[in-house]
């Protein structure tokens, strides 16, 4: 089998990062060491792959962050939040942002016209064929809110807090519970749909699909159009209670159901996801799932800046931990349990 850095670097006793510091001729490695990992790629015959060589001997000291053109960023948008992340953390280390919402390109401009060391792609909108084209030309990557096999990511327990969420209506003595959102296409929307039907399973609460609507997919007034749905799907058999896939569904579900003369929380529970601004300012106050956002873009950023520095380590997937946090459209406030000290807990699992 080919040699890599990390069979380099077991036979010189260091790390893979030191490896490839003393093969990109970084500063700051002893005479000893650097001498060292240079016979330990001699006798294994360690020929080192030219292009990340390349591209770590060229720092640009510039990071990419790309969202799809239908996202906004905003200072309190979700992307915008996890984009305030990314520049906090880059600025650390010494790196600048570079941002533009192009996700749907082929070929970013930024990384034609060689500006970013690396990248960040933000949201599941971006296709597949753009990641693993760039992949397969070698450029770092890093995606946020979303998942694909052999790439690095950093991700929302969706499931898990859809789950907490209809779990704690549940709790409340709530049975016909419903799931609205904007499309079940949307990999972190669907994720969410999992949570909600395995709380009910694990609860012995039989699925009705009749309380599952979606709205209009990347379209305005989404969550007014799905929780429409809802309503005419049910007729008088309304449920008393409903989890939406995002705040914006919530506050919209919370719109039509004032205007048809129904009451929040007394006659349908209300349960939102992500925690932004909004939740704070609908009537009533949102219950919800907070996403850290901020933290998302910034382990992000520095689990790039580890594949500037050793770009052979094996992918890595990083799941953040969500919190439920009760407000009065759910028509309760029991104790909820303070987040980990220093921010949300987070899980790492590695390999394809």
């Amino acid at each position: 089998m080919t040699p890599t850095i990390h069979d380099v670097a077991k036979k010189a006793g260091v790390s893979p990062s030191t490896v490839s510091r003393v093969l990109n001729d970084k500063p700051g490695i002893s005479e000893a060491t650097r001498a060292r990992v240079l016979q330990a790629a001699r006798e294994l015959g360690y020929i080192p792959d030219m292009s990340a060589r390349g591209l770590a001997a060229r720092r640009t000291m510039n990071l990419g962050f790309l969202v799809h053109p239908r996202h906004t960023l905003g200072p309190h948008s979700f992307y915008g939040e996890v984009l305030a992340g990314v520049d906090q953390e880059a600025r650390k280390h010494g790196y600048h942002l570079v941002f533009a919402a192009e996700g749907d390109r082929p070929v970013p401009n930024m990384v034609q016209q060689n500006r970013v060391d690396g990248l960040i792609l933000a949201g599941c909108d971006i296709p597949r064929e753009t990641i693993v084209n760039l992949r397969l030309q070698g450029v770092p990557l890093v995606l946020v809110d979303n998942h694909l096999e052999r790439v690095n990511s950093i991700i929302i327990d969706n499931e898990g807090g859809a789950y907490e969420a209809t779990a704690h209506l549940i709790r409340l003595g709530h049975r016909r519970i419903a799931f609205l959102c904007e499309w079940l296409g949307d990999l972190s929307f669907r994720e969410r749909f999992e949570g909600y039907r395995r709380a009910l399973a694990d609860h012995g609460i039989p699925f009705d699909e009749r309380l599952v609507a979606e709205g209009l997919p990347r379209q305005p007034r989404t969550g007014y159009v799905a929780a429409q749905r809802l309503l005419d799907q049910v007729g008088d058999a309304l449920p008393t209670a409903v989890v939406a896939a995002n705040d914006l569904v919530a506050a919209e579900t919370l719109r039509l159901l004032r205007e048809r003369g129904l009451r929040v929380p007394e006659d349908v529970a209300v349960v939102g996801f992500d925690d932004g601004e909004v939740a704070r300012h609908t009537v009533p106050p949102l219950t919800t799932v907070r996403v850290y956002r901020r933290e998302l873009g910034a382990l992000a950023v520095r689990r790039l800046l580890d594949l500037l520095e050793d770009p052979e380590q094996p992918p890595t997937h990083v799941r953040v931990f969500t919190k439920l946090i009760v407000r009065e459209s759910c028509g309760d406030r029991p104790a909820v349990s303070p987040p980990p000290e220093g921010g949300p807990g987070t899980e790492s699992t590695e390999g394809g």
